[in-house]
């Protein structure tokens, strides 16, 4: 039986530098030039292998984008600051909104290199064919003293994938974990190990309820 899920890796982010966006329009810079935007599948029929392969895609991404700042790449959480220039053009617009709260408008939202996991088959009556959930991803961050929005999917995707490897009984391999998300709204939650070190989230946004 085919497995009832695969894996995909999709990216875009700036190949280089492109400063003020609209003076680089001006000057007659291209965008589709500027981006790199890409796209693979992962499958196998022990999913586990699956996903061992698109995290090896993913970190190979994040390998060549250090080289390209000359630095070494040390840790999921040093990355999500070191790699901002190619997620991030600087064009982001800031605006006060009530409360006063400060908030970005930026072309740049959905910059950012992300793994799914991809529904084939539904296991449950929540979820049909081509839904995908994310599991891992380093992405454009506004204002990086918050916790960013796309945690909260993280954890969501990170739920519903181990749920389906336990519903369809497939081998874990060694990242079957426990995570106490109490510090952040949650529970004890069962996950499959990501690069991303929730120990280090829990405490530096202790008290925000990521489970609303």
């Amino acid at each position: 039986m085919k497995p009832h899920f695969h894996y995909i890796v999709d990216s875009l982010f700036y190949r280089k530098d492109i400063g003020d966006r609209f003076d680089f329009l001006v000057n007659k810079g291209n965008l589709d030039d500027a981006f790199v935007k890409t796209q693979k599948e992962f499958r196998n029929e022990s999913p586990i292998l699956a996903r061992e392969a698109a995290f090896g895609h993913f970190q190979s991404y994040i390998e060549v984008l250090y080289e390209g700042i000359k630095k070494k790449y040390t840790s999921d959480e040093r990355a999500r600051i070191d790699l901002q220039k190619y997620f991030n053009s600087g064009n982001d617009v800031e605006l006060m909104g009530s409360k006063p709260y400060k908030f970005k408008i930026s072309d740049d939202l959905f910059n950012g290199i992300n793994i799914y996991m991809v529904i084939d088959v539904p296991l449950t009556k929540k979820e049909k064919k081509g839904d995908k959930f994310l599991v891992h991803g380093i992405r454009y961050i506004d204002y990086p003293d918050r916790p960013d929005d796309e945690i909260k999917s993280t954890l969501k995707g990170l739920v519903k994938e181990c749920e389906y490897y336990e519903l369809g009984q497939y081998p874990f391999g060694q990242y079957y974990s426990f995570v106490d998300f109490y510090k952040i709204g949650g529970q004890v939650e069962a996950v499959l190990k990501t690069p991303f070190d929730w120990d280090a989230f829990m405490q530096k946004f202790d008290g925000c309820n990521m489970f609303k």
